[in-house]
């Protein structure tokens, strides 16, 4: 659609801006940009252009939309290219411009600023092309279609003349909307659904009278509006005054309703009777001096009465509008009457009559639903207007599987699911898979997806898989069908068992798990390990524990599931095979001992322990060759050796050892004996039994005593 001058007036600003960024671009202008805050610089668009005679330019572009460009305006616009430092400006006014401001233009600002009129900028928009956005059309489309329905709600009105003129101004217009805004406060009703069907002023005569009395030279003007209702002093009111002044002016009225009902309280004579007692009753003075110089008869509107058509309902309502109060009158439209226009919905949608009716009433609204052959129908209907607020229309899950049968006979439905709207199902057919969508609401359907047949995959998975693993005989043994595009295939046999992703279109293998079993890792292992007895083996997650023997060693291995991985773990001699090493070793140095502990770190550590000597011996865990010994006499052996050197050294008969004190870290044990002629005192290596320091100090004399003290604190 091409651009015109309503497209344009009837454009948001922000819209009028882009078009006009994108048109300036089209027309040669560079580095086009809208400016981030128009209110303060008062421009909105900065761009560049190249003249072949003055060189790169720099250009303001101002828009505005509404009234009439002003010459006030376009001075305001200077200051801004001023501000701006720009070489010129383009004044984009939609609805054109003053003559002084055209003026303006042509006597002070020729050349600098350039103004563009709407239908200046629709030529340029259709010769460039530019096109109108569909968000554009429809706003205006719905503009059109608001203006249409609210002069169909409004269109009984017709133009009354009226002999003599109002005193209070009327607007049908707000009545309508009063009530309107009534029955959708209280009744929730669509404004759309309220048309008006009748409206009725009731209007009651008054009178208008010009006096003065004689006495203080007193004028002014009354109204009478009945016999109760009389003000004499008409110029103490303001507001009133102002109404009274221009009824006098007028010779007649013009309303807009379908009736006027005119009440008259009183007559004319009763008028003039009632103005003139109650002024001289007011002024304290003869009815002789009060003089009437002029009458006038007004209407006063005091009621409107409307006949409201509200959907398929009718409705009353009054105004009152001198209180403004308003009050209206509709009832419910009968169970009957509202089963009925969903039953009409139902045939207009399915082409089937409603049956199996349930009812429930809900504030303002009934909720009516039911079932046709081949499906369930639901309808929402407002219980004042008749309007279906929602219809809900929904084909059975058994109409949807047979309109499957009918189409893939033979096929097998492996998955159905039902999202929002729509129904997914995946349908194995000879020809393969075939995803189809099912339009709930319609019954429609369409086939979103043709993937290739499981047994087709399987045997391109299984001839990969073969090819790559240690895994035969695959065979498939169940499938899944995934966001409707891809396959999840499990393939088993006796080694194992598979799980395969597969694009269900192309048939590309995407991914893969092999898990072979527990007997075929035992095989590979036998196959690998021909020397050595499987001891254990334990599946875990990811892997199987495998633990193998011979008549020496033991061997941890680790298998992944996929057959694919073999690591050896650990590997270490057995424990029999240890204590045969460490007794062999023992023996050959003559040691007699048993062993207390065996503890497999790095290597093997053997501690043992005999009368004579203990010790630790540390072994290669695999080899079994012994890397370190650390051997070490005993107490026993210390004291007696010690005992018996002292009896033949110093002939001490029966000495006794009084304290012991091994530093097996140091190598050397201290140990104290006493006896008949003194106390002896020697450092013994732990290892050979050499003597390494040796003290004896006699019992008796004071200088005895004091070495004593001086050797105990030496051997500790």
């Amino acid at each position: 659609m091409k651009w015109n001058l309503e497209i344009l007036q009837e454009a948001p600003h922000e819209t009028l801006i882009k078009t006009l960024v994108n048109l300036l671009e089209l027309m040669g202008f560079r580095n086009v940009e809208m400016v981030d805050s128009p209110e303060e610089w008062g421009i909105d668009i900065l761009a560049l252009r190249d003249d072949p005679i003055a060189g790169f330019e720099k250009y303001v572009i101002k828009v505005k939309s509404g009234a009439l460009t002003s010459s006030q305006d376009i001075e305001n616009f200077n200051e801004a290219i001023e501000r701006a430092k720009a070489d010129k400006g383009i004044f984009v006014s939609i609805n054109g411009y003053t003559k002084d401001a055209k003026l303006v233009v042509g006597k002070e600002y020729k050349g600098r600023i350039i103004i563009w009129d709407g239908e200046k900028l629709v030529e340029d928009l259709n010769d460039k092309k530019v096109p109108v956005s569909e968000d554009l059309l429809k706003k205006i489309k719905r503009k059109k279609e608001e203006e249409k329905l609210e002069e169909k709600r409004k269109g009984v009105l017709k133009v009354i003349r009226l002999d003599t003129p109002l005193l209070y101004s009327f607007s049908p217009d707000k009545v309508f909307e009063q009530l309107s805004s009534l029955l959708e406060k209280k009744y929730k009703i669509k404004r759309e659904d309220i048309i008006l069907k009748t409206l009725i002023l009731e209007a009651s005569t008054a009178y208008i009278f010009s006096w003065s009395a004689l006495v203080e030279d007193t004028k002014d003007k009354a109204v009478i509006f009945s016999k109760d209702e009389i003000l004499t002093f008409v110029s103490k009111d303001d507001e009133l005054d102002k109404k009274v002044s221009r009824a006098l002016l007028e010779s007649g009225s013009v309303i807009k309703a379908t009736e006027i009902r005119i009440i008259e309280p009183l007559s004319p004579n009763e008028a003039v009777l009632l103005v003139k007692s109650r002024l001289a009753e007011d002024l304290k003075v003869s009815q002789s001096s009060v003089i009437l110089h002029s009458r006038k008869k007004v209407y006063i509107p005091k009621r409107v009465l409307l006949e409201l058509q509200v959907g398929v309902n009718s409705a009353r309502g009054e105004v009152d509008l001198k209180s403004k109060e308003a009050r209206v009158e509709i009832e419910p439209l009968p169970k009957e009457k509202l089963i009925e226009i969903a039953k009409e919905e139902c045939m207009n949608l399915l082409g089937e009559e409603l049956k199996e009716i349930s009812f429930e009433p809900k504030e303002n609204v009934a909720i009516i639903n039911g079932q046709v052959s081949r499906f369930l129908f639901g309808a929402a209907v407002h219980i004042y207007s008749g309007r279906v607020l929602k219809r809900k229309s929904k084909i059975k899950r058994d109409a949807i599987l047979s309109e499957v049968s009918k189409k893939y006979p033979g096929g097998k439905i492996i998955f159905f699911t039902e999202k929002e709207d729509k129904a997914i199902i995946d349908v194995l057919a000879p020809e393969g898979i075939v995803v189809l969508e099912f339009n709930l609401e319609t019954g429609a359907y369409v086939v979103k997806e043709k993937l290739v047949h499981p047994y087709s995959l399987a045997k391109i998975a299984k001839d990969l898989i073969e090819a790559n693993f240690d895994i035969k005989d695959l065979e498939l043994s169940d499938f899944k069908v995934r966001d409707h595009k891809n396959l999840e295939l499990l393939l088993k046999s006796e080694d194992g068992k598979v799980l395969v992703k597969v694009d269900g279109k192309t048939g590309d293998i995407m991914d893969y798990f092999v898990e072979i079993t527990p007997e075929k890792a035992e095989r590979i292992i036998s196959k690998k390990y021909p020397d050595w007895r499987i001891k254990k083996i334990e599946e875990l997650k990811d892997s199987y524990k495998i633990e193998l023997e011979n008549d020496r060693l033991l061997l941890k291995l680790s298998l992944g599931k996929d057959g694919k991985l073999l690591t050896e773990v650990d590997k270490y001699l057995k424990e029999d095979v240890v204590k045969k090493i460490v007794e062999e070793f023992l023996e050959e140095k003559g040691i007699t001992a048993d062993i207390k502990e065996l503890e497999l770190d790095e290597n093997w550590k053997v501690k043992f322990a005999g009368k004579e000597r203990v010790g630790e011996i540390l072994i290669e865990r695999v080899s079994g060759r012994v890397l370190k010994s650390d051997i070490f006499l005993t107490e026993f052996i210390i004291e007696e050796t010690y005992q018996a050197h002292v009896s033949e050294k110093f002939a001490e008969k029966n000495p006794k050892t009084e304290t012991i004190i091994v530093h097996k870290e140091r190598g050397y044990a201290i140990i104290r004996l006493s006896g008949d002629n003194g106390f002896y005192y020697a450092k013994v290596d732990l290892r050979t039994g050499k003597i390494l320091k040796e003290d004896m100090v006699s019992k008796k004399g004071l200088k005895a005593k004091i070495k004593k003290l001086q050797l105990d604190a030496k051997y500790k």
